[in-house]
């Protein structure tokens, strides 16, 4: 089974994704912090990171996973007109960029082909 980290500060967005993720047969954990995320950055397969947490940001745990797990894809949610930069996500080891809200169907098939399903 394939263990996917969500680190999404809005408890109803990590909800809906993680519920998405589990009917497909996925491994969900939900983090809301990067200190959370951070201590949960083990035997994971991907990563769907929020830009924006209370304690820093998506690309902080990016950065530190790639360090840890070059080779785990991740995604950054951002809401729209965040002020991140594709490239700035690109050089933290980002794989997709998807803006908030996100289309179920797109964040699934796009998960289910890093993930090899």
């Amino acid at each position: 089974m394939k263990k996917v980290l969500i680190v999404e500060d809005s408890l109803i967005v990590s909800k809906l994704l993680a519920s998405l993720l589990r009917a497909k047969g996925f491994d969900v954990r939900e983090c809301s912090t990067v200190s959370e995320a951070q201590q949960d950055l083990k035997n994971i397969d991907l990563a769907i990171l929020d830009y924006s947490l209370p304690d820093g940001t998506g690309l902080e745990v990016a950065e530190q996973l790639r360090r840890l797990h070059p080779g785990v894809p991740m995604f950054l949610l951002t809401a729209r007109g965040s002020s991140v930069s594709k490239d700035a996500a690109s050089k933290a080891g980002i794989k997709e960029y998807m803006e908030k809200p996100v289309e179920p169907d797109f964040l699934l098939k796009t998960v289910e082909k890093y993930c090899n399903v």
